[in-house]
């Protein structure tokens, strides 16, 4: 099958090849891509050449030239011989490259895939996989519901892990964001106040919206080290401080003392591919990604999850390029981009 791909040769270079695919072998699954996400994330660390993982030799996938993406919706044209429980017309998300067309491998990390509720169409589905790396904070933290939270960091993923903290329970919700058009965009999607750092001291700010010393659940997506401080002098004592941003770096002036042992604060990670802890699946209630995947096309499907004023971008693959610069220089207009790839951009 003919398919067009985004690659990245070097760093600050897009380009779009043509390849064929072959028919999908006995484990394989042929899906056509409709509508691919932008993780403003990892996919700028890769453009700019600062991703840690390009310098690792042990992981030779992270390299130039590289395929970017890894949220992606699209229907299933062929499966293997071996295959079982899929057919060609299933409409699925997936984690896809920026690509028409995607050979996915059954057992491999990224051969996973997910159907689509009816009703949820495929822009939206498209952001299913990106979204799971906000989710962390709403899992991690355990209780949610009426518990205060502030979310440090308003790009992709900071939205994610604010709307679904809202679609979890937890109130008020807090966003917080220097960029004026990502607290807009908190707002369209039900927070219940926004900070802008240059209206004073954010934790005196935070601290007169709650009427106490901090929320009792802080997300931090900024992916600043330093901010991580920063995020733990938000919460209140005996608070949780979610870190979901992926900081590449390391924080100074940290004090452990009184900063978090003297506070009893609790700090945690919540990496989205690392999320879930192998050994606790099994029990009753416990999360794993593919309950994860499941609940997030459910949430999106029905609207308890929304996107409202997250997608200000809707691209063809030739245009990549350019996109990755916005999302770098032009915080105030690019906060979500999606490729395009069958049908007319509305």
């Amino acid at each position: 099958m003919h398919a067009r791909q985004v690659v990245l040769p070097e760093p600050y270079q897009a380009t779009v090849r043509e390849v064929e695919l072959p028919p999908p072998a006995a484990n394989q699954i042929l899906v056509a891509t409709e509508v691919s996400a932008v993780s403003a994330g990892t996919e700028l660390a890769v453009w700019t050449g600062t991703h840690q993982w390009l310098k690792d030799p042990t992981l030779p996938d992270w390299k130039f030239p590289f395929c970017p993406g890894y949220s992606a919706a699209g229907t299933i044209i062929a499966v293997g011989s071996a295959v079982t429980g899929w057919k060609p017309g299933d409409r699925v998300s997936y984690p896809g490259n920026h690509a028409s067309a995607e050979l996915l491998t059954l057992g491999h990390e990224r051969g996973r895939l997910w159907r689509l509720p009816d009703n949820l169409d495929m822009e939206k589905a498209s952001v299913a996989c990106i979204a799971r790396y906000g989710l962390g904070a709403a899992i991690r933290v355990g209780l949610t519901l009426g518990r205060s939270a502030a979310v440090l960091g308003l790009g992709i993923i900071g939205q994610f892990a604010l709307r679904c903290l809202i679609a979890a329970g937890a109130h008020p919700v807090i966003g917080i964001d220097a960029v004026a058009m990502r607290r807009q965009a908190a707002l369209a999607a039900g927070a219940d106040h926004v900070i802008d750092p240059s209206g004073g001291t954010i934790r005196e700010q935070l601290a007169r919206y709650l009427d106490q010393r901090g929320a009792e659940i802080v997300a931090d997506a900024t992916g600043v080290p330093d901010a991580v401080p920063l995020a733990m002098s938000l919460a209140c004592d005996g608070g949780q401080v979610v870190i979901v941003g992926s900081p590449r770096g390391r924080a100074k002036d940290v004090n452990f003392y009184d900063d978090l042992h003297r506070r009893y604060l609790e700090v945690t990670g919540a990496h989205g591919n690392m999320l879930f802890e192998p050994a606790h699946t099994r029990l009753a209630g416990a999360w794993d990604i593919n309950k994860a995947q499941k609940w997030l096309l459910a949430a999106l499907a029905s609207g308890r999850l929304n996107l409202d004023g997250l997608i200000t971008h809707r691209i063809e693959a030739a245009e990549l390029g350019r996109a990755y610069d916005g999302l770098l220089q032009k915080k105030e207009a690019y906060l979500g981009v999606v490729l395009h790839w069958t049908e007319t951009k509305s």
